[in-house]
């Protein structure tokens, strides 16, 4: 453990032994300080009057905000809130926020990544299919490579997060003309992730293979989540290209909750009449919806080098962000 890491977990003992020492009726404090992702923490504040309306907030290291439903203080003046740490929170040094009417109570806590456990069945993802297409610029000495990955998690019980992933475009000789590499959120234990992009490329040199490296930053328990649907996707021809895929669309849905859908990142493989993967991309929905309803989203990026003769269907996988309902 390093000396900083030691300082900040000392700041988060402190700030609950000065709440402490103000006695039962000045109460301020998180528990537990030091909190990994996916668990729960409780933050308890005492008030001014009984039954005020407070509201709480969390500040992660990243700068992201998660904020809570306003709840009331009993009537010995304490209102509590227990938070679940998304498993997507940034490591490190947070803050948390509690306001009740104009009074103000604040403090520090810790994020680390998922604790591993020992005897689980550790997850490891694989790479079910893969495919890529490449075409030559139509001017200039490059080419554009479109790839498509369908990623695997082989546990039954264990969620994979943080996944790394490295993409290597090799020559027939072994050089590499390309790489890139994308961390995906989340594979869920037993399930799939379609990790489509696309790379324009310095060369013409024929790409002949993807090598592909594949790492989990960590893991937890299975558990279900709450993700978008996609309607009415379309592949569309290139107006000024025939013969080659333009982009594709279609509606995102936020279906199965009651949270407000607030953005989504989105991936997309385009696979042929047999499911193998002929390239991808990206896309990002910045539409704020709530429960129930529907957004166009357009992907237009990756999908120059795909024959539209060979597209036959679309693969989607998202890494969604909700908020509570106003």
């Amino acid at each position: 453990m390093s000396l900083r890491f030691v300082s900040l977990v000392l700041c988060v003992l402190a700030v609950g032994a000065a709440s402490a020492s103000a006695g039962e009726r000045s109460v301020a404090g998180i528990s537990p300080g030091l909190v990994h992702r996916g668990q729960r923490t409780t933050i308890v504040v005492s008030t001014a009057k009984p039954l005020m309306s407070c509201a709480a907030r969390l500040r992660y290291s990243d700068g992201r905000l998660q904020t809570t439903p306003r709840r009331r203080a009993n009537h010995i003046r304490r209102v509590s809130f227990t938070i679940r740490i998304p498993l997507t929170a940034a490591t490190g040094a947070g803050s948390w926020r509690v306001t009740c009417g104009t009074a103000v109570r604040t403090g520090s806590f810790i994020v680390a990544a998922v604790k591993s456990t020992l005897g689980v069945d550790q997850p490891k993802v694989v790479v079910d299919r893969q495919g890529f297409t490449q075409r030559p610029a139509r001017f200039g000495t490059g080419s554009t490579l479109s790839y498509g990955l369908i990623l695997h998690d082989t546990s039954a019980t264990e969620d994979a997060q943080n996944v790394y992933v490295i993409v290597n475009m090799v020559a027939a000789d072994g050089e590499l003309i390309g790489s890139k590499s994308q961390t995906v959120a989340l594979v869920p234990a037993g399930g799939t992730y379609a990790l489509g992009d696309s790379m324009n490329l310095r060369t013409q040199v024929a790409a002949t293979r993807l090598e592909i490296t594949v790492r989990v930053g960590a893991h937890t328990p299975k558990q279900a989540y709450t993700m978008p649907e996609f309607a009415n996707v379309r592949i569309l021809p290139s107006d000024t290209d025939p013969g080659w895929v333009s982009e594709v669309d279609g509606e995102i849905v936020n279906v199965n909750t009651t949270k407000t859908l607030a953005s989504a990142n989105v991936s997309l493989v385009v696979v042929d009449a047999a499911g193998n993967p002929l390239g991808g991309g990206r896309s990002f929905s910045m539409a704020s919806l709530p429960a129930g309803t529907r957004f166009v989203f357009t992907a237009q990026s990756g999908f120059s080098s795909i024959p539209l003769d060979r597209a036959a269907a679309v693969l989607i996988s998202s890494e969604p962000r909700y908020t509570n309902p106003d």
